[in-house]
């Protein structure tokens, strides 16, 4: 699959990896790929910034849905500040799903290649999880979003 990866989408899998151990995660994460799309200097970083969701305001929404879960379950929202996670963080279940989502955006739409905006359609496809919660908190229409995104993917 990684073979039709344009140099942007690999661009966004590698820099999504390096924002997961920055921020001191264990795994990358679906929202990691979405952090990495944003801070990009492409078109669909582009149509994210369109949407309110430059990098600073991405990682302020995500930080908002992590808190309000933890405190629905009564854990205090306050983390301590990580230090970088020392390994390369593998690949969670929600990034995963997210490659194969952006797989199937491509093949949907007879695209020989796989780029960026592949990659955030993938990220896009489920309708639950912390990215959808996210969005929302940010006033975010995700099927308005997707469909911005699937001009430029």
């Amino acid at each position: 699959m990684f073979n039709r990866f344009t140099k942007g989408a690999r661009g966004v899998v590698e820099d999504a990896v390096e924002i997961a151990r920055e921020l001191g995660a264990s795994q990358t994460e679906a929202e990691h790929l979405l952090l990495a799309a944003a801070r990009r200097d492409d078109p669909t970083a582009v149509v994210l910034r369109g949407h309110g969701l430059d990098y600073d305001g991405l990682e302020a929404a995500l930080e908002a849905e992590t808190g309000r879960s933890l405190a629905a379950v009564g854990v205090s929202a306050e983390r301590p500040r990580f230090s970088p996670f020392p390994n390369k963080p593998r690949f969670a279940t929600s990034a995963k799903s997210a490659l194969e989502g952006a797989l199937k955006a491509a093949t949907e739409r007879s695209d020989r290649h796989i780029g960026s905006g592949h990659v955030v359609l993938g990220v896009l496809r489920p309708t639950r999880g912390t990215v959808p919660r996210a969005l929302g908190l940010a006033g975010v229409d995700q099927e308005e979003l997707r469909q911005a995104v699937s001009t430029v993917a």
